[in-house]
């Protein structure tokens, strides 16, 4: 396995181009790792509206269990930064284990409440049985997908930090071909294989990502062991340790696992999720058709986020490391709004187009669906413009302010406001689709207008700082 590669320069420097850069490879693959419910719901489209509407269902479930272990990777990524930043590959690598230690454990806890609480979650929010025939057979098998998942994840993010996006890429080779063969074998029973429907889209979602956990974890072991055969390299004095908090030198070594990061990061990210999987467990309100339509936009809404995320992140790897009030920071911060500013509308507009194409190409959906899947999308675009907008700013607030004020405004404004008002609106006044969706983009909207104000402060506070 040959020595992992040092980061080329141009993506440790902190200018607009290069943050660009970084946010395309880690756009690439987000987009690939959210590849997996894609291709299920355009390959399992042509079994029936309700085998589609409970592919949808089964996502909303699935998020909602994946939500804290997704938050500790966000947690992970600012840790491992500031390590990484500090040139401490072996605190780094430190970190990494105890939070795939940390994340598998509850992996496993979340799996056992998964798997007998299936049949009530579905019997509960099924419109329809054949929506909840559906949902069962798939999640029969994806409820054990959650420690592969977040494995994957954790693993993924190692490389990016180390601004290796390239490498982890090419995993993709072997689960995008794999998955999409076994789908066609599976579901439809090609070449004699089994027909299995939905079930065999669960099989292969399974298969084609264990197969590249398994390339991920075969280039981490050379990593480390290369890493580890290094001399322990001596502070530089150009960045803050890794083992004490930026800005609060002096005042003790920080733990491995620092709780005043690692606690309000994973809660705020994992609260957002679940609130998002909320949102869609309520539409699932919906009638099937209107359902289906949105379980079509479902997986297109998800590489829109994933692209928008990929700024997001790219701005925690800019900015972790830096020293709060300092002028390099500043800096950064103000290369990574240029980058947001040239991204978020071309994102929103790319969007747009790309379901406008899909729709079009929609052929072996039925006619209700489409027209109501073609409604939604101009609500769609403005909705990847704004949250883009917003996950950027919180990311900045999170890596180099105060995480837990980042903690209280998001999960306030959603589950204070958005979460409460969707219910009211689709429960009580049993309001369309459309109105329900008026009410993410307002939410996320005040979001975005909170965010803006306390960037500014920041911004100001540094600029006068002596």
């Amino acid at each position: 396995m040959p020595v992992s590669p040092l980061p080329k320069p141009v993506l440790l420097e902190r200018e607009t181009p290069s943050i660009l850069k970084l946010a395309g490879f880690l756009s690439l693959s987000g987009l690939f790792s959210t590849s997996a419910i894609l291709i299920d719901a355009n390959m399992v489209g042509p079994i029936g509206d309700e085998t589609l509407a409970g592919l949808g269902l089964c996502a909303g479930l699935y998020g909602v269990f994946m939500a804290l272990l997704f938050g500790l990777g966000s947690g992970a990524q600012i840790l491992l930064t500031r390590a990484f930043g500090a040139g401490d590959m072996r605190l780094f690598y430190r970190r990494l284990l105890g939070m795939l230690a940390l994340g598998l454990g509850m992996s496993i806890i979340l799996v056992l409440l998964f798997r007998f609480n299936i049949n009530f979650l579905v019997d509960r929010l099924a419109t329809t049985s054949g929506i909840g025939f559906a949902a069962k057979r798939y999640l029969e098998l994806m409820v054990y997908a959650p420690p592969l998942g977040f494995a994957a994840y954790l693993l993924t993010i190692n490389f990016d930090v180390k601004r290796q996006a390239p490498r982890e890429l090419k995993g993709f080779a072997i689960e995008l071909p794999l998955n999409i063969i076994l789908n066609a074998l599976l579901i439809y029973g090609w070449f004699g294989a089994p027909e299995l429907g939905i079930k065999g889209a669960a099989i292969a979602t399974l298969i084609s990502q264990s197969a590249r956990l398994v390339y991920l974890v075969v280039l981490l072991a050379g990593d480390m062991r290369a890493a580890y055969a290094l001399p322990v390299p001596q502070p530089s004095g150009r960045a803050p340790s890794a083992t004490t908090t930026p800005g609060h030198e002096g005042q003790g070594e920080e733990p491995l696992l620092p709780r005043h990061v690692l606690l309000p990061v994973t809660l705020n990210v994992a609260a957002l999720i679940v609130g998002a999987q909320a949102y869609q467990l309520l539409f699932a309100q919906q009638p099937y058709l209107t359902f289906a339509a949105l379980a079509l936009m479902t997986p297109w809404l998800s590489v829109a986020n994933v692209l928008g995320r990929s700024v997001a992140m790219s701005a925690t790897l800019t900015c972790a490391d830096l020293e709060p009030g300092s002028e390099t920071l500043r800096q950064a911060i103000r290369s990574v709004m240029r980058a947001l500013r040239y991204l978020a509308p071309r994102l929103a507009l790319l969007f747009v187009g790309v379901t406008l194409v899909a729709d079009a190409l929609s052929w072996h959906i039925s006619d209700w669906v489409r027209i109501n899947f073609l409604l939604l999308i101009p609500y769609g675009g403005v909705l990847v413009l704004v949250r883009t907008v917003s996950v950027t700013i919180g990311a900045i607030l999170r890596a180099t302010d105060r995480p837990k004020w980042v903690f209280w405004v998001q999960v306030g404004l959603q589950w204070g406001f958005g979460v409460p008002l969707l219910m009211i609106v689709t429960h009580v006044f049993e309001l369309s689709l459309y109105i329900a969706y008026c009410i993410l983009i307002l939410e996320e909207m005040l979001r975005l207008a909170i965010m803006w104000l306390r960037l500014r402060r920041l911004m100001r506070a540094q600029v006068s700082a002596p």
